[in-house]
């Protein structure tokens, strides 16, 4: 029961988060419609929120959370509590020096990151400018994912998946202030950005003293913790951000269509809902479970959680996916068209939106198969995995692109996600990490079966609806409430009719789970 509850406890903030994401990206759209300034501000926050990416969701937690849940096991809450004011000492060290080199080159940065900006000097330079404002926003957001790291590894996950919350509700604020000007709303969004990273860090900081964690400075030791550290989170910097830099690269190439990037961020922001409630809430619960049955040569236990946690996650993406596909217009209609947000940006987005929906099963098992790796201090594999598939997005980029524009970049980002998530599993299984049981070669084309009967009924009921759509925003709201809600009860139905998930095979990894986590809680 403690994986599950504490897998919905960071589920349910980071829902909290999404909605509010979701109403700054309305915002967003509504105040800068068509006019392009919502390319430079996607465009400029893409490279802290890249480093975001890898620090607070990859690379340094994949490496960070091993190392000290092994030290708190092994020799106690104090050692473990010196190695993390070590790394964030040395952490903020780096951090500083990156962000007074890429703010004095600016300009080269914007360059390299959108192109066809250059086109538009004026563009250009509000781009240069929106960058100086967000990029130290790593500098606070890095450090907070570190002290998140010490959350996660002592099952306390509320604290750290809560903080996001501000950053949307800083960008709001922001958007609701200087909504009658566009570039002053630009300006303000970034900053907000910025300042959203500060009280973020001061959060979970607290969070960390209150546990009897105080994260301060240090004098800076080499230790052998701090030398694995090092060697561990360069090869995984490029396996746990593969998602934001093949982001990077298509909204590079994407900067020379008006609006492409927009079109592009508005779907990515839709389709990053039910994959940071699932993926990213059950990667971040995952690794220090792994963590603790490889430290205990429970090596069977992992390998059965892993089967159901996959399994689960598949009972949840794979209907989710086939919902968006379906319904990706009226989605996007009801959710961002208001008021400079036009009806083709709408048509636009929902076809991209469509298109990302497809790679949402193999994104969630990256999470998963991540987690095996890095338990195992294995950040190598998922670095040269995650190289692979960062080449194939931009060589599927670089081919789809002149024919299709900015369909076949989202098109791009999909291949490459099945790419990163078909290599991690041959893998995984080529080194029996990973073994699928019966049970999930059983219940995959049930859960399969499930989904598409559930997209075909929504399919041929919004067909018979269609001339029927109203309007009138408040009924767009209630005809596509009514869709998702028969989407939701005619699945479960069929889930159940095929037998493709059962209460009790849940049970079985909660009550195998939970016992592990109760006596880690005791040792605290």
């Amino acid at each position: 029961m403690a994986f599950f509850r504490s897998m919905a406890a960071v589920s349910g903030l980071t829902f909290v988060s999404r909605v509010l994401g979701y109403v700054r990206d309305v915002l967003i759209g509504s105040t800068f419609g068509d006019s392009g300034i919502s390319d430079v501000f996607f465009q400029a926050f893409r490279l802290p929120n890249l480093f975001r990416s890898l620090f607070a969701e990859g690379a340094l937690n994949s490496a960070f959370v091993p190392i000290f849940g092994h030290l708190h096991h092994k020799q106690g809450k104090a050692k473990a509590l010196a190695f993390a004011r070590l790394v964030f000492t040395v952490l903020m060290l780096i951090l500083l020096v990156l962000v007074f080199v890429f703010e004095m080159n600016m300009g080269g940065v914007m360059s390299i990151l959108a192109p066809g900006f250059k086109e538009n000097p004026e563009k250009f330079q509000m781009a240069i400018h929106f960058g100086h404002i967000v990029f130290p926003y790593i500098l606070f957001i890095a450090l907070s994912a570190l002290c998140a790291g010490v959350l996660n590894s002592l099952n306390h996950f509320s604290a750290a998946a809560s903080a996001p919350i501000l950053l949307n509700l800083f960008c709001i604020a922001s958007l609701v202030l200087f909504s009658c000007n566009g570039l002053e709303a630009g300006k303000a969004l970034s900053w907000a950005v910025t300042l959203a990273g500060a009280a973020q860090l001061l959060w979970v900081l607290w969070a960390c003293a209150r546990k009897g964690m105080v994260i301060k400075l240090v004098p800076i030791k080499i230790t052998e913790e701090l030398k694995t550290l090092l060697r561990r989170i360069g090869p995984g910097i490029a396996g746990a951000g593969v998602y934001q830099i093949n982001l990077l690269v298509s909204t590079g190439v994407a900067s020379y269509v008006p609006m492409a990037v927009s079109y592009l961020a508005f779907a990515d922001r839709i389709n990053q809902f039910p994959l940071s409630i699932t993926g990213i809430a059950i990667g971040t619960v995952l690794l220090p479970l792994l963590t603790r049955h490889m430290a205990s040569n429970k090596h069977e236990e992992a390998v059965y959680v892993q089967n159901r946690v996959l399994q689960f996650s598949f009972v949840l993406t794979l209907p989710a996916t086939i919902a968006l596909i379906v319904l990706s217009l009226p989605i996007v209609t009801v959710l961002f068209q208001h008021g400079r947000f036009t009806s083709i940006m709408s048509i636009e987005v929902g076809k991209v939106l469509s298109i990302y929906a497809i790679c949402l099963p193999a994104n969630v098992m990256v999470k998963i198969f991540n987690a095996n790796f890095f338990a195992r201090g294995n950040t190598r594999t998922p670095m040269i995995v995650a190289s692979i598939s960062i080449i194939s997005n931009l060589v599927f980029t670089l081919i789809l692109f002149p024919f299709f524009s900015y369909y076949g970049i989202a098109t791009a980002a999909v291949l490459s996600s099945f790419v990163n998530a078909g290599t991690l599993g041959y893998l995984l299984k080529k080194k029996r990490y990973f073994t699928p049981d019966k049970g999930l070669k059983m219940k995959f084309p049930r859960i399969l079966g499930a989904a598409a009967l559930m997209g075909g009924g929504l399919y041929y009921g919004l067909s018979w609806l269609n001339p029927l759509w109203a309007e009138s925003i408040l009924k767009d709201v209630s005809f596509l409430a009514l869709f998702i809600g028969a989407g939701v009860l005619s699945y479960l139905g069929l889930l159940l009719l095929f037998k493709g998930a059962s209460v009790e095979e849940f049970r079985e990894v909660m009550k195998r789970t939970s016992e592990d986590i109760s006596m880690k809680e005791r040792d605290l």
